[in-house]
């Protein structure tokens, strides 16, 4: 074999490995989707399901779906309003925010995240869970975050951890 054709063939054979890994189905992961409020003004759009083990008793069709090959976690949402369960969210996210966010002044709302990465992951529904998740709210004012004292020390900020 003359050694232009074998180089020939590695060209084709790289253009279909490349066509292999590029056209080749990708598997999207799989996440339970619905959403709760106990303070939506409107029950009719909430899937009661949602906060509790019917979520994992329906049918998958209703409960869960493929996530967009940028999507890489499924999230379970959890939000309290004046320390009370307010509502809970499964969806499909780009990124996860492992912290805990509060809003709405005065009203003291409190919004948890907890992310996974493989299928129907976030389908815990369990009163424990809930609590765990939202305990994270407090973490973060009794020790500092990876870093964080490195940080404030670099900047001469004063936290009393």
């Amino acid at each position: 074999m003359p050694l232009g054709s074998a180089r020939f063939v590695r060209i084709l054979w790289f253009i279909q490995f490349l066509l292999t890994i590029t056209i080749a189905p990708l598997e999207a992961l799989n996440c339970y989707s619905c959403s709760y409020s106990m303070l939506e003004p409107t029950p009719e759009n909430d899937d009661f399901f949602c906060a509790n083990e019917t979520l994992v008793l329906l049918e998958k069709d209703l409960t869960v779906k493929p996530c967009a090959p940028w999507e890489k976690y499924c999230i379970t949402t959890v939000e309290t309003s004046l320390k009370a369960f307010s509502a809970v969210v499964r969806t499909c996210a780009e990124i996860c925010n492992g912290m805990c966010e509060s809003d709405g002044y005065g009203t003291d709302m409190v919004r948890c995240d907890d992310c996974c990465m493989t299928n129907m992951c976030n389908g815990n529904y369990t009163v424990r869970y809930y609590m765990q998740l939202m305990a994270g709210q407090y973490t973060s004012w009794i020790q500092p975050l990876p870093g964080e004292r490195a940080y404030n020390k670099a900047n001469a900020v004063k936290f009393p951890y």
